[in-house]
């Protein structure tokens, strides 16, 4: 069941509609004025726009990042999965 919930981002109030708990919604908000708050300290911009879109880019990378190393990770796995398997394949024939 969707709900509705008022976000503050970068002191700009916004509703969102969605499944997610009101802790989740909060968690998301903060993370985002905190990027925003990183992008501002640097002074590069004072158009709200931009300073959003540059923060969101910033939590766009560490999403990218994050998958790269899953991805990463998963593959180690699967080679030491495959490398368990052929050693026990080795030791039961």
């Amino acid at each position: 069941m969707s709900r509705k919930f008022e976000v503050n981002i970068a002191g700009y109030a916004l509703t969102v509609k969605t499944e997610r708990s009101a802790e989740h919604m909060k968690l998301l908000s903060d993370l985002l004025n905190e990027r925003v708050r990183e992008v501002q300290k640097t002074g590069g911009t004072a158009n709200y726009l931009n300073v959003v879109m540059l923060a969101a880019m910033k939590l766009a990378d560490e999403v990218l990042e994050l998958r790269k190393e899953r991805d990463s990770g998963k593959k180690e796995l699967e080679r030491k999965s495959r490398n368990l398997l052929d050693a026990l394949d080795s030791v039961l024939k």
